[in-house]
């Protein structure tokens, strides 16, 4: 938490699957809103499209929304994304991303009439 000036480290948090619903951000808004509610992450259309829950889930870069927790599994890692700077707990810094995204202009231009 970068107003506690901590240092970065890991928590553990139990979750009742069976209360829960499929996706790792199910699990996620769940921890948040009976565990621990300081926990920070993006989300916004739950359907995989506007990619703001992006994050490192079991040492693979995925989107919660759309990924399945592995009840098989002891545990599922989530992590931030490895190649952005963290600015609390799962919510990365954009701002590179967004400066790059703009110097490549991805979207649709009209012609200019010469």
């Amino acid at each position: 938490d970068p107003e506690q000036n901590q240092k970065p480290y890991l928590s553990t948090y139990p979750v009742d699957l069976n209360d829960c619903g499929p996706m790792v951000l199910d699990a996620l808004m769940k921890i948040k809103n009976e565990q621990d509610p300081t926990l920070t992450f993006r989300r916004s259309c739950r359907e995989g499209i506007c990619g703001s829950c992006a994050m490192n889930i079991n040492g693979v870069n995925k989107l919660a929304c759309l990924t399945y927790i592995d009840e098989s599994a002891s545990a599922t890692k989530v992590y931030p994304l490895p190649h952005m700077y963290v600015i609390k707990d799962l919510v990365p810094d954009m701002g590179q991303f967004y400066e790059q995204y703009r110097s490549i202009e991805p979207w649709l231009q009209p012609k200019v009439p010469k």
